[in-house]
């Protein structure tokens, strides 16, 4: 019998195509803008106060006294943060109390451990997704902590290289990678798409534009998201009308 042939295999940590219905750079930036209205929107799905999931995110990016404040000084994150991260995320998105209790059972010293841990690789892996991917095995290590909550973690060491896997975000991949998937790696192919947009964003940026990172990005597709969810996506219309279709394809700024 002849010999048989090798099957090509799908190079894992090749640069993704970007979508064809991705939001093209203009309406990103639009979006951005209008974060915080699209998380008061959420906020009012899930609670009564609806300013609750505002003030989790201002603790969450308060650069001198929130978690992120936390993580770029390399102090602890322990399980009170851990606890508010997850409540951050349950709020923004799908309301899953039992994760809550889990992470709320984790022994201190694990918790401690595993932050430290996790934030340590992404830390030393500045640029290198690859590298900084290998942070997801301790993250992971504390119960009800997945790839997703994981990512919520992860994202805020900065350089922001690693994206959170919100749903929102991810759904603009579901054309080429499917339904949702909350496994390794489901996630590390979402970061690797993720990574590749904020460098195609970056590179057609004009000198003097605020420069993209993932955490930007996946809050301005959360926004487009909850804006369309709640009709409000006009608002993202350019001063001349522009659709916020997500075919119109992406054009290089002014």
């Amino acid at each position: 019998m002849p010999p048989r042939k090798k099957q090509k295999t799908a190079n894992p940590t090749a640069i993704p195509e970007t979508p064809a219905d991705f939001p093209n750079t203009a309406l990103l930036r639009r979006a951005l803008n209008q974060h915080a209205h699209a998380l008061s929107l959420r906020s009012k799905e899930h609670t009564k106060n609806p300013d609750a999931l505002t003030e989790l995110d201002t603790w969450l990016t308060d650069s001198k006294t929130g978690l992120s404040a936390k993580i770029s000084s390399s102090q602890p994150v322990d399980k009170t943060d851990m606890t508010s991260l997850m409540k951050w995320k349950l709020s923004r998105g799908k309301s899953r109390p039992t994760l809550l209790n889990l992470v709320a059972s984790n022994p201190d010293a694990l918790v401690l451990k595993a932050t430290s841990a996790a934030l340590v690789v992404v830390r030393d892996a500045k640029d290198d997704l690859e590298r900084a991917l290998l942070a997801l095995p301790d993250a992971c290590a504390m119960k009800g902590v997945g790839a997703a909550t994981a990512s919520a973690l992860l994202t805020l060491q900065p350089p922001h290289l690693l994206p959170f896997m919100s749903d929102e975000a991810a759904s603009f991949f579901a054309p080429t990678f499917g339904p949702i998937k909350y496994t390794d790696p489901f996630y590390k192919k979402f970061a690797r798409a993720m990574v590749a947009e904020v460098g195609r964003l970056n590179a057609e940026a004009s000198n003097g534009v605020q420069r993209w990172d993932s955490m930007k990005l996946e809050r301005a597709l959360f926004t487009i998201c909850i804006l369309r969810k709640h009709g409000e996506d006009g608002t993202l219309e350019d001063e001349g009308g522009t659709s916020t279709s997500p075919s119109l394809k992406r054009k290089r700024e002014d």
